[in-house]
């Protein structure tokens, strides 16, 4: 029998689930036991080290796959954090170079010395306007004869 039946002593006990062998002669027992136990070692050897292959096999390719996985995080994160492109200028030989940034000191340093003068000559220009607009208003008030022809058309 596969389990065993109870014995009258072992009623409280719980059942041994391994299956149990017929008894067999001494002598033979003992040497087909030894060659049953190998073989049977043997197999669990053999599918411990199958399974371990395989498992090998599993963590390699998800360790591959992380792998493969991380870079193309790495490298996404990477483009978005990227600025955005610049434009690119020929090359210019370094001597024309220097020349061309001469004649740009040259023209900012003229263009600063003619803002200068217009930033001094504010003043007078002010007043000039001034005074135009009061002899505007002088002539509004007198009541002199303008000829038609002088006059605006209003609309």
């Amino acid at each position: 029998m596969a389990g065993g039946s109870l014995a009258p002593g072992r009623a409280g006990a719980p059942p041994n689930h391994r299956k149990r062998k017929a008894p067999v002669p001494a002598a033979a027992a003992t040497e087909d036991e030894a060659e049953s136990e190998a073989q049977a070692l043997e197999r669990e050897v053999e599918e411990l080290e199958e399974g371990l292959a395989d498992l090998d096999r599993r963590i390699l390719e998800h360790l591959h796959g992380t792998a493969a996985r991380l870079a193309d995080a790495a490298v996404t994160r990477l483009a978005a954090l990227r600025p955005p492109a610049r434009l690119e200028f020929p090359t210019v030989p370094q001597t024309s170079m220097a020349e061309e940034d001469q004649e740009q000191l040259e023209k900012l340093k003229i263009l600063k010395f003619k803002v200068e003068a217009n930033i001094a000559d504010l003043p007078k220009v002010c007043e000039k306007m001034n005074e135009s607009v009061i002899r505007c208003e002088k002539l509004e008030n007198l009541s002199v004869n303008i000829h038609p022809v002088f006059r605006r058309k209003l609309l």
